[in-house]
């Protein structure tokens, strides 16, 4: 199995993300992380294979996410990152990509896009 752990503040977005997921059967959801420190909480005593997350988040960023990711003393395989957010100016989306963020997504124009290539990834590696 695929796993990934959702770092979302929006209960609407996580919802119809999981739905818009939900027939993907290579794919575990395991976790969803409302705050930085909740996601960073699960990512020290879990692997996950993808991490999706908003830029934006009830507390902290999914910046501060990645960065955790990034530590050379992670202690598991770097997931790969996909960022859904509203955020999707060239500022945010060059910031991602410098720090190695795999996938960017606008979550108004690319949404259909983003979950696309989630079920694709799961697909590819099972």
């Amino acid at each position: 199995m695929y796993r990934l752990l959702l770092v979302e503040d929006s209960a609407l977005i996580r919802d119809v993300i999981v739905e818009m997921l939900q027939d993907c059967q290579q794919l575990d959801i395991q976790d969803v992380a409302t705050t930085s420190d909740e996601a960073i909480s699960l990512l020290n005593t879990h692997e996950y294979d993808m991490v999706v997350l908003d830029i934006e988040l009830a507390k902290g960023t999914g910046f501060d996410v990645v960065r955790h990711t990034r530590q050379q003393n992670y202690p598991h395989k770097t997931p790969d990152i996909v960022m859904l957010t509203n955020h999707g100016n060239s500022y945010y989306r060059n910031l991602a990509q410098n720090m190695g963020v795999e996938y960017f997504f606008d979550k108004s124009l690319q949404f259909d896009e983003c979950i696309d290539v989630i079920q694709q990834r799961a697909n590819q590696i099972n």
